[in-house]
């Protein structure tokens, strides 16, 4: 009585701190998280475990599932029927699962979130697939515990002969933990694990050479597949995955047709995503290019057809819809499982590796099992034997005998057997007394022999056991196995394959506002007269113009920096090398901005060390950052973190530093400039702020940065289309931060300068205009002037006509 009315007092935080960590983990362990040997949780373990007591093998009938449930929910699991539905029906979904566990008949639910129909119209049994999953149960391969009211024993675990939770991935949503593995392909994870048997040494790039990336049962794309290695290594990251389009042209006109789509996306959902895409653009006055979209699936496949009107954009459109729709979307990987009654975040290696050891374990005990069963057999027949030569004594002392019970102990005395082999003998029937069961006795012990010295063997020999479990993988890829439905793309191909193909060239690369790019051989532009004025050097639309213009080669990597602070890598040999007077094509085809970014600057970078460099990266409003090129090396089309900006700045240039140590010019649109030494800033990180390079004032802003090279010139050109050369010696060098020196005059007359740039005596220009056209000239023709003079005329401009760039020509002709 004092026990029970003794008071506890306990820290009220504690006490919910205690509780709710217990709750936590309860629904980690006995709910969400799958377990790390058999990839299952616990509902559709039991879901399972009741198909094979209800005997819904491959090969019998159907039974409905309100059964099933029944029989579940009843015997192991003490939740709501309709929560056990839910994962039957997705066991069997072959969208859902990349190799379904349970055989459907009936409705299902579809791809496009349809539920299922009622669990009492719908039946189920098990694929053969699903019986590997409970092979050798009746074995005592596992452990078994009561189940929730212990009127009954379940099993911990399957001994499946599958792995299953690679195989088929999972998903799930704990407290305070999520799980999230992605399905991949049974042949080459078979492959894998034959790998690891034969060197347990390997790493994850060794079993990446088997396992290419996941495999989803909905085909797709994976298109970062360069990033695979490091997600595959730490066991998290992010995989794109995008639908599979052809381009289908007939009488009626073109169409995008997407045979394939993400895992886990809604065809449903994408039309609507399209069909918004497209009002959207419409109530902005912008034409989308769609003419209709259809979902035209059938039992056959997938089949989301998207008809184009005649003057589509097709390459801008598609990479549209990736944007705005789920035709492109994420995964994302937590390899979260429950090992040893722990959760715990594993890699590749370490969930293969379990699955190993549970199948080492699994067969041991099978072994042992079946090690034993055959001695007792064996040890049965030895006696039957011996009955069987000595039939007459045995009939005699049988015979003899006052009670069965006498009788089994006169055959122990007389006949030397133990008891177990009397009661054998006792219980023998008549029939076994001839001869050819006689036969039969001494072949099974002759058989039985064998198996236990095979059994013996492979307990005592590691690597025997190893071969086991090799010729049980074999086994089930050879049954189970099939071919990749998902493709994997690698942004970071073998370059120097691809080079082999390209030609090496000189070539402007030419960036307008609306983002149309293109890249134009240098020998397209004739050399003309100073004052000249100029040739077509770009088609474009109405109200787009010139905006970025370098000049590098076609084996050269292009870092395009966007306004917005993110650094984009492409091969300059993706552009296609085109006329002066073609379009280009959108920027959309090769990278992904957002709405409100554009590109500021295009650094090439040549294959040879440019990664070994620095870039400094400039802003409108004078920050100045210095990163090492390395930081950006894995920047793709999606684009990574360059500089963090504040409000109402922008990047507007980057260099590549040559050396530690360059003199460096900014120039600003109202004529200032300013000389500082590159080391006075520090390298920093891709996420910092930067520190001041110019000191600008009211209504100033920085245009260009120019390095201080040997034997050059500083080139000045204006909008309004004069221009000057000037000695570096010009400008003497400042402390980073100040407001500078004055290096033009008379900006009102001739117009604020636009492009500065470091040229050589002899070397030719070109020079863009807003309206598209462009003028190539000598630089020697261009005089060289005092540091505060306003140059010369450079380009005849036609009315409301401006220049917006310039660059220098390798070679003249």
């Amino acid at each position: 009585m004092e026990d029970q009315n003794q008071i506890i007092i306990k820290d009220f935080t504690d006490e919910l701190r205690t509780s709710y960590l217990l709750y936590s983990m309860s629904v980690i362990v006995s709910r969400a998280i799958p377990d790390v040997r058999d990839g299952l949780k616990p509902v559709q373990r039991r879901i399972l475990y009741s198909m094979s007591e209800l005997g819904l093998k491959h090969n019998s009938s159907f039974k409905k599932n309100a059964r099933i449930v029944g029989e579940v929910m009843g015997k192991y699991h003490p939740h709501g029927d309709a929560a056990i539905y839910d994962a039957l029906v997705r066991m069997g979904q072959s969208f859902t699962l990349r190799y379904p566990l349970v055989e459907a008949q009936g409705n299902f639910g579809s791809i496009d979130g349809d539920p299922p129909a009622a669990m009492r119209y719908t039946e189920a049994r098990m694929p053969e697939l699903g019986e590997y999953m409970l092979k050798d149960i009746d074995k005592d391969t596992v452990d078994f515990r009561d189940n929730f009211d212990g009127s009954l024993k379940e099993p911990i675990v399957l001994p499946t002969r599958l792995p299953n939770l690679l195989m088929n991935g999972s998903s799930g949503i704990a407290v305070g933990m999520t799980t999230n593995i992605p399905p991949h392909n049974l042949k080459e994870l078979v492959n894998a694990l034959k790998l690891m048997i034969e060197n347990p040494d390997c790493e994850v790039k060794d079993l990446l050479k088997h396992i290419k990336g996941p495999d989803f049962p909905t085909g797709g794309l994976v298109v970062d597949g360069e990033n695979l290695a490091e997600l595959y290594e730490n066991g998290r990251g992010k995989i794109t995955i995008r639908g599979k389009y052809r381009i289908e042209e007939n009488d009626k006109g073109t169409s995008i047709v997407f045979d394939e789509i993400p895992y886990n996306v809604s065809k449903s959902d994408i039309i609507q995503q399209i069909v918004k895409y497209a009002v959207r653009l419409k109530e902005q006055k912008k034409d989308s290019g769609i003419k209709d979209v259809r979902d035209e699936s059938d039992k056959e496949g997938i089949r989301l057809v998207i008809e184009l009107k005649r003057n589509a954009n097709i390459k801008r459109l598609i990479n549209e819809l990736f944007k705005h729709t789920n035709l492109q979307s994420y995964f994302y990987v937590q390899m979260n499982v429950i090992d040893k009654d722990k959760p715990s975040l594993m890699n590749l290696k370490m969930l293969l590796q379990s699955f190993l050891d549970h199948r080492v374990e699994v067969i041991t005990r099978r072994v042992k099992y079946e090690l034993e069963k055959a001695k007792k057999r064996a040890h049965i027949v030895e006696g039957l034997i011996k009955a069987v030569q000595g039939i007459d004594t045995v009939v005699e002392i049988i015979r003899n005998s006052e009670n069965p019970e006498m009788a089994l102990k006169n055959l122990q005395e007389t006949i030397g057997v133990t008891q177990e082999q009397a009661k054998a003998i006792a219980d023998m029937r008549l029939i076994s007394l001839s001869r050819l069961e006689s036969n039969n006795l001494k072949e099974e012990l002759k058989g039985l022999y064998t198996q236990i010295e095979k059994d013996i063997e492979i307990l005592n020999n590691k690597d025997k056991l190893m071969n086991v479990i090799k010729e049980e993988l074999d086994e089930v890829r050879e049954k189970f196995g099939d071919d990749r439905r998902t493709e994997i793309l690698y942004n970071e191909s073998n370059f120097s394959e691809e080079v082999e193909m390209v030609q090496d060239e000189d070539v402007v690369i030419v960036l307008t506002k609306w983002g149309y790019i293109k890249a134009i051989p240098s020998n397209e532009y004739k050399v003309q007269g100073r004052g000249g004025k100029g040739v077509k050097g770009l088609k474009i639309s109405e109200d787009d113009n010139v905006k970025e213009i370098i000049n590098t080669n076609r084996l050269s990597k292009l870092m395009l920096i966007s306004s917005a602070g993110k650094a984009y890598q492409i091969n300059a040999y993706e552009i296609e090398t085109s006329f002066k007077g073609s379009k280009g094509k959108h920027i959309a085809n090769f990278i992904s901005l957002s709405e409100a970014e554009d590109i500021k600057t295009i650094a090439p970078i040549s294959l040879d060390g440019d990664y070994d460099k620095d870039i400094m990266i400039f802003t409108k409003l004078g920050k100045v950052k210095r990163t090492s090129l390395r930081e950006f090396r894995n920047a793709r089309n999606n684009g990574i973190r360059a500089i963090n900006l504040s409000d109402n700045d922008m990047v507007v240039d980057a260099i590549l530093l040559n050396s530690k140590d360059e003199n460096i010019l900014v120039i600003t649109k109202k004529g200032m400039a300013l000389k500082f030494h590159s080391s006075d800033v520090r390298k920093m990180g891709r996420n910092a702020m930067g520190v001041n390079s110019i000191k600008l004032r009211k209504d100033d802003e920085v245009v260009n940065v120019v390095r201080e090279e040997k034997d050059k010139k500083l080139l000045l050109i204006t909008e309004k289309g004069y221009g000057k050369r000037a000695l570096f010696d010009s400008y003497r060098v400042q402390n980073r931060g100040g407001v500078g020196l004055k290096t033009v005059r008379d900006v009102l007359k001739i117009g604020s300068i636009i492009c500065a740039m470091s040229v050589q005596d002899g070397k030719d220009i070109l020079v863009f205009t807003k309206k598209g056209k462009a003028i190539r000239v000598n630089v020697d023709n261009i005089n060289v002037l005092g540091r505060i003079t306003q140059g010369v005329i450079v380009v005849r401009l036609d009315e409301n006509d401006s220049v917006v760039g310039t660059i220098e020509v390798q070679e003249t002709e």
